[in-house]
């Protein structure tokens, strides 16, 4: 698996307890995150060997909300209008979720998100001119 895919699945996770992190020269994703979740003490980021780590990002709900219009929009009729009205409404994520199973688009909207993710993450790399080849 590619840098980059590896990095969109770190993207794409999000939780307060644990957060991806990037070793700038050797390209290997760590994990920093209490010990009794990962059985490895966490990160010192006073440490002078964790000057070549970097937070991962992760995506927001904001713009996760907004990779789903995204979706919703490039959809034909009816399926559109059951996507962007499941996104107006109460739960809008849980709604979401639901229609594109009952809608049976998951392995389109995998492929959507994976790409999205993708994307990011090639251009966070390029932005903090982080190369591997």
């Amino acid at each position: 698996m590619k840098l980059t895919e590896k990095l969109a699945e770190e993207f794409l996770y999000y939780t307060d307890e644990m957060q991806a992190v990037l070793d700038r020269v050797t390209g290997e994703i760590l994990y920093d995150a209490d010990e009794s979740l990962t059985g490895e003490p966490g990160i010192d980021w006073d440490d002078e060997t964790a000057r070549n780590l970097v937070l991962v990002p992760q995506i927001s709900s904001a713009e996760a909300f907004e990779v789903m219009q995204q979706f919703a929009e490039k959809q034909k009729q009816p399926n559109q209008e059951v996507l962007i009205k499941a996104l107006e409404g109460k739960k809008p994520f849980r709604q979401f979720k639901d229609q594109i199973l009952v809608l049976n688009l998951e392995e389109s909207w995998h492929r959507f998100e994976q790409k999205y993710a993708r994307k990011r993450m090639t251009e966070w790399l390029e932005a903090n001119e982080i190369h591997f080849k």
